[in-house]
């Protein structure tokens, strides 16, 4: 297990990854950034964990040992770089649009999942759609349909 998170790790901060490391890079990068997200308001409730969890699992079709260590994978991550500008700019760098929306969307999901919006964490959605280039029209779209999911 730790094998694979050291490699994990050495994937992302590498700026160069092997291709084989390129699906390991991104899910680390997005996984971090639903950290951040989850963390934007200095609270890391037992709902956002859990919405966390539950994301990184459909996402990326993990099973629990795996999700877990991904997760734990994206925190040490986190914790090392302080850098959100750098997950994002992978992202940015390889995902076409529509894997942008989705990813925001998926931002956005955590935000509701504590049932409220912080100042905090709009300010960070807003940083995140910029460092995406994502159009503020499609972020509040994005905003106003997962609001809608999570009101129901």
């Amino acid at each position: 297990m730790f094998g694979h998170l050291q490699k994990m790790l050495q994937g992302a901060m590498n700026a160069s990854p092997e291709p084989v490391d390129e699906a390991a890079r991104l899910r680390l990068a997005t996984a971090v950034l639903l950290l951040e997200t989850a963390h934007a308001d200095s609270e890391f409730s037992d709902a956002e964990r859990t919405a966390i969890h539950a994301v990184v699992r459909a996402r990326f079709g993990l099973d629990e040992a795996d999700a877990a260590e991904l997760l734990a994978a994206a925190q040490q991550a986190r914790w090392e770089s302080g850098d959100l500008y750098r997950f994002a700019r992978t992202l940015n760098e390889s995902f076409p649009l529509p894997r942008k929306l989705a990813v925001v969307e998926l931002l956005w999901e955590i935000v509701y999942s504590d049932g409220m919006l912080e100042a905090h964490e709009d300010a960070l959605m807003h940083k995140v759609g910029n460092l995406l280039g994502i159009r503020l029209e499609d972020l509040m779209a994005l905003k106003r349909k997962v609001q809608g999911r999570s009101a129901s």
